[in-house]
This record gives structure tokens, C-alpha cells and sequence, in this order.
């Protein structure tokens, strides 16, 4: 641990003992400038949060990569993951480099183009990998602390619910198979993905619950998936008496049965909805 003036050289260079045993060193222009930085650096191993700098040359894009491959997220995260950090303007940018201005000049980038909804979720995503980095010591800090992002219309504002009237006409000029998916949407409230998965056996007619323990999710192209609901809300829902007539009513036209044959999904609802 020591400050060293540098032979044939008009600079300073600042050695101390780092994680690992490994030794940090920086060269400065002026003696006062390394004795101050290595100061500091003393008084963060004090504290164990001295970073090796030679981490931080890790690019955000490679940290990912390597990092994403330990996390257990469904496919849709994983995407979501994936874009977000893809279409980052500082994803080549080595970790240790990465400062507050790179992430606010990236959040104005990005609410010129897109919803504030989706600029706080893209922006959330790249954090987690930054807060990662911080937790695995690859850097000392997180640079998206403390970021404003566009501000959000109030939910009761930004979302409009459709009056019976309106879900009335809906249904009268959907399709028979279509007009089933539209009644589990508004009458039992589930999320397009659970009304695409529901199976006859789902259905308890004597109790006029439903149990909703599935959705459909996209896999890419015209592929889809059938996977448990997100975020562990498998429930049960009651349901009216004109929806679960109508249910009855399509159920019997199609001929489905509770017992789907082997590998077969037996949706009530086609595929071709998503």
C-alpha cells in the first residue's frame, strides 16, 4: 500500500491490496490525486466493499448473458429480459464505466418513442442486472438509483371499462366459438392467456366455480404454450348463471368432454384465438 512516483514518467501510480489478494492500482497525473483515491479505497475495504476494477471491464451485455443464464424465469421474463437489455443504448459499455448520465440520456431516448409504461419496465429490467452486478461485486454502485422516469397516467384514467352495453354488442357480433372466450373474459374476469387455456374439466357446473390453474402463452411464430398462471394466481371463480348456460350450451354443440384424449390440450377455447 503506498503511492509511487513513476520513473521517466511525470505521474503517480496508487497500489493497494484488493479482494482476492489481488493487487488495485490507478496512475494519476498529481501525487495529491492518488494519495486521495487510495485513501478511499482503504477506508471501502474497511468497509468490504472494495470492487476490483478490472470486474467492472465486463461489458453490460457479457455480464447478462453470463448472469441470465442462473436465473429461473419463465419464457416471457426471459424475453422481456432480453429486449430490454439488447435495446439499451449502453449494453456494450463495460460495467465499470457506466455512469447516471448513460442511463438518463437512455430513458429520454426511449420516452420519445414509447408508453411511460413501457419505458419504466424496459428501465426496471436493465436495473435488475445493474443491482445484480452490484450484488456479485462486479461494481460498487448501482447508476440507475435515484433515475426519474416519465410519469404514468393514474390507473382509473388510462383504463376504460366497457359498459354492459357495450360487452352486449360485443358478444352479438362475435362468432359462436369466439363469443365463449369474450363471456370468460368480462363475466369472470381472467386475463386473455387463462381464458384461452380453460378445459371443460376446469368447470364445476354443481358448484359454478371455475378453477383457473393455466394459460396460454406465445413461443414464438404461431406457436403457443401451456403454462401455470403468472406471479402464482392460480384461483377459483364464481361464476354467473348466464355464463356457465352458455358455457353448457357450447360444450354440448362441440361434443367436449371432461377426459381430454393423451397429449391433447382439449381447450374449450380454439388456438386460434391468440
Amino acid at each position: 500500500m503506498a503511492v509511487y512516483k513513476l520513473k521517466h514518467r511525470d505521474s503517480w501510480i496508487a497500489r493497494l491490496m484488493g479482494p482476492n489478494g489481488r493487487t488495485i492500482s490507478k496512475t494519476f497525473t498529481r501525487k495529491t490525486d492518488a494519495v486521495r483515491w487510495e485513501a478511499e479505497q482503504l477506508a471501502a475495504r474497511e468497509r468490504g466493499e472494495l470492487i476490483d476494477p478490472r470486474y467492472g471491464r465486463v461489458t453490460l451485455r457479457v455480464y447478462f448473458d453470463e448472469w441470465s443464464q442462473r436465473q429461473i424465469w419463465e419464457l416471457g421474463t426471459q424475453r422481456a429480459m432480453d429486449l430490454a437489455v439488447r435495446t439499451c443504448s449502453f449494453s456494450d459499455a463495460q460495467l465499470g464505466k457506466i455512469r447516471r448520465s448513460h442511463v438518463e440520456a437512455w430513458v429520454k431516448q426511449m420516452a420519445t418513442d414509447l408508453a411511460p409504461g413501457t419505458v419504466k419496465t424496459r428501465f426496471n429490467n436493465v436495473r435488475n442486472v445493474l443491482r445484480a452486478a452490484v450484488r456479485d461485486r462486479m461494481i460498487a454502485s448501482d447508476p440507475s438509483e435515484g433515475i426519474q422516469l416519465p410519469r404514468q397516467r393514474r390507473r382509473e384514467t388510462a383504463m376504460e371499462i366497457p359498459t354492459l352495453e357495450e360487452v352486449a354488442r360485443l358478444l352479438d357480433a362475435a362468432s359462436n366459438d369466439f363469443r365463449v372466450y369474450l363471456g370468460l373474459c368480462a363475466f369472470a374476469g381472467l386475463r386473455l392467456g387463462e381464458a384461452a387455456a380453460v378445459r371443460v374439466g376446469d368447470i364445476d357446473f354443481l358448484r359454478r366455480t371455475l378453477r383457473v390453474r393455466r394459460q396460454v402463452q406465445r413461443a414464438g411464430g404461431p406457436n403457443v404454450e401451456i403454462r401455470a398462471p403468472k406471479y402464482g394466481s392460480e384461483r377459483d371463480i364464481f361464476l354467473p348463471n348466464d355464463l356457465l348456460k352458455e358455457l353448457s350450451a357450447y360444450i354440448a354443440r362441440k361434443e367436449l368432454t371432461g377426459q381430454p384424449e393423451p397429449g391433447s390440450t382439449a381447450r374449450i377455447v380454439p388456438g386460434s384465438v391468440l
